[in-house]
């Protein structure tokens, strides 16, 4: 009798146990036999420890810089405004970040302390023109004018020469770019990301959402630091692309960082034009022929162009 009892008390708990095991999911804790090896992450550079010195053999133009590590440059037109640029200024240094201006020469001529202030925090200066004209509508000469001018008026502010230049509106032909190379020894520098944070409606959030959409590796962020709304997108801006990883530098570092090793060496002689930057007044008749032909008109964009 023993027996066939504990035969079926037997039976009765596997049923039980079976039923109860049906009704409630098993938690299966996955462990690795052996330790796998995390994707390596990129080596990011010390910004700070960056070279400021163009490579010799760099390109003519950029618009963007070519590298799979999360550095860009961000960049800002058409100042120094008295009371916007040294606010972004302020939020730049709170966060440890470095820019690059482009400078219109009349307004670093009347804001000379300013432009000191970008320089001696870590920034770099680059020529935007004195009073932002289209070139493709001017002359050589005028074109050379407005750069040699805007040169001068920085140099004049804080010590240091620029090294760069971006064309008003990005407008630029083939033969004046050839030209303003071997006359200043610049390179050109456009842009991948465009918040046209310079078009109405103007807003901070289309600034935001504009960068954060367009940025990517080895890109350069045009903004413009005479509008509030981009000043007041910058704090989110600036801390959303530090948090997905990203880090600054000013175009030349970018492009210093981004050169190959192979391209840095000396050019062969004569391979590469010197500059020749005059550091002069103009002439009265240059500065006339920039009034006339619209060198000191009034600053705005076209609805066409950033």
């Amino acid at each position: 009798m023993f027996l066939p009892r504990l035969f079926v008390l037997l039976f009765c708990t596997a049923t039980m146990l079976v039923a109860q095991g049906a009704s409630t999911p098993l938690k299966i804790e996955v462990r690795r036999a052996l330790p796998v090896e995390e994707e390596p992450q990129p080596r990011l550079p010390d910004t700070a420890a960056l070279p400021r010195v163009l490579p010799v053999n760099r390109k003519s133009v950029y618009s963007r810089c070519e590298t799979t590590l999360p550095l860009i440059a961000i960049t800002f037109d058409d100042g120094p405004d008295p009371v916007l640029t040294p606010r972004l200024l302020d939020l730049l240094k709170q966060r440890g970040i470095h820019a690059t201006f482009f400078l219109v020469g009349k307004n670093a001529a009347a804001f000379p302390d300013v432009v000191r202030r970008i320089v001696a925090e870590g920034h770099e200066v680059g020529n935007h023109s004195w009073s932002h004209p289209l070139f493709t509508q001017l002359g050589q000469e005028s074109v050379e004018s407005q750069l040699r001018r805007t040169h001068d008026a920085i140099l004049k502010a804080c010590g240091t020469a620029p090294l760069l230049y971006r064309p008003p509106y990005g407008a630029l032909r083939v033969s004046q770019r050839a030209r303003i190379e071997k006359t200043f020894g610049y390179p050109a520098i456009l842009w991948d990301v465009d918040p046209q944070d310079w078009q109405h409606p103007r807003s901070a959030q289309k600034v935001y959402d504009a960068v954060h959409s367009q940025t990517r590796p080895g890109s350069i962020i045009l903004c413009h630091d005479i509008h509030e709304t981009t000043v007041a997108a910058m704090p989110a801006t600036l801390d959303d692309l530090t948090a997905r990883g990203y880090r600054f530098a000013t175009v030349t570092q970018l492009i210093a960082f981004t050169t190959p090793p192979e391209m840095v060496g000396p050019p062969a002689p004569g391979s590469v034009p010197q500059p020749s930057i005059p550091l002069a007044d103009p002439s009265p008749a240059t500065a006339r022929d920039d009034a006339v032909k619209g060198g000191d008109t009034k600053h705005e964009k076209p609805v066409h162009s950033p």
